[in-house]
């Protein structure tokens, strides 16, 4: 009977870890969302969020290891012990999520005063979102045959919405009053897609707005393009549009006529289709980088609370 009762203790406390866990993720994804609108370009901000999901991971194991102790002890454990130990995982989560809170704040507190005090700062930084904005549409420009000159004015035009936008959010991080984010952000679109037009025309437009839509998918290739490259591979323009295309096509959010979600992406459909143009070594080195946490957002989480389901 102590057996049957440790079993089933150990299912009740696992049931409830996996809901504290996919909890903690919401938690870390929103928070992720939060931090690219309010400090998009602060690098140390996407590093201490990695930081703070590799503890989360930590502190899942934990749990794991908790439960089965717990029922380890069979007939001894209590509702009542169960209880607070959630309650004591719930406080440390919640203590930790307002520690984080509060750097993210002072960071991007301390980012756009030195931004508006230290104009050499603010140069050199603006230099470096120009040239990701090159790097952003690198690809498009590529594929489509753009002219230098149309290419220039594409990510000038881009480049400007970054910064009308970029200013926008340092002056809600300075409190700064009477800013209206929702309009100038439907103002820095309206122009940049008036501009896009002009440049590109409506058909090249058509195209360009598929692009803008599969983003996510390009940075995930663009991340895999570098990465392989470290291992005497390289992958072509075409091979890069073809596997965008494929994570795209196994997105129900970009079929939907939404921009790819990564989070949501078949990736069993991706690998069925790459196989057609990666070769075996591009193919072995995207199912490792995927399985070892370069890519496929999630599905290491997804594997923990399977296991924890056990």
């Amino acid at each position: 009977m102590v057996g049957g009762n440790a079993i089933t203790m150990k299912r009740h406390i696992n049931f409830i870890l996996i809901f504290v866990a996919i909890a903690t993720l919401a938690v870390a994804a929103i928070e992720y969302k939060h931090s690219r609108m309010s400090v998009k370009t602060n690098n140390d901000v996407a590093s201490a969020i990695l930081k703070r999901n590799a503890a989360m991971k930590t502190r899942i194991d934990d749990l794991k290891s908790t439960s089965s102790q717990l029922a380890d002890a069979g007939g001894a454990v209590t509702n009542a012990d169960v209880s607070a130990m959630l309650a004591a995982k719930i406080k440390a989560d919640k203590e930790e999520s307002a520690r984080w809170n509060a750097k993210n704040k002072a960071e991007a507190k301390w980012l756009a005063e030195r931004l508006k005090n230290d104009p050499e700062f603010a140069l050199k930084r603006d230099a470096s979102l120009r040239a990701k904005v090159d790097i952003k549409y690198a690809p498009f420009c590529r594929m489509q045959h753009l002219s230098q000159e149309q290419s220039e004015a594409l990510a000038d035009a881009e480049f400007k919405r970054m910064l009308r936008i970029d200013d926008m959010q340092m002056a809600q991080r300075l409190n700064e009053p009477d800013v209206d984010a929702e309009a100038i952000t439907k103002e820095a679109n309206d122009e940049f897609a008036s501009s896009v037009k002009a440049v590109l025309g409506d058909d090249l437009y058509e195209q360009f707005s598929v692009y803008q839509r599969q983003g996510a998918a390009w940075d995930y290739v663009n991340a895999y393009g570098g990465l392989i490259s470290l291992v005497d591979m390289s992958l072509s323009v075409e091979q890069a549009s073809q596997l965008a295309d494929a994570i795209a096509s196994a997105c129900p959010a970009f079929q939907k006529g939404k921009s790819v979600n990564i989070s949501g992406v078949d990736w069993n459909a991706v690998d069925a289709a790459a196989v057609d143009f990666l070769t075996p070594e591009q193919m072995n080195f995207l199912k490792n980088l995927a399985i070892h946490g370069g890519g496929r957002p999630f599905d290491e989480w997804k594997y923990t609370t399977q296991k924890l389901a056990q």
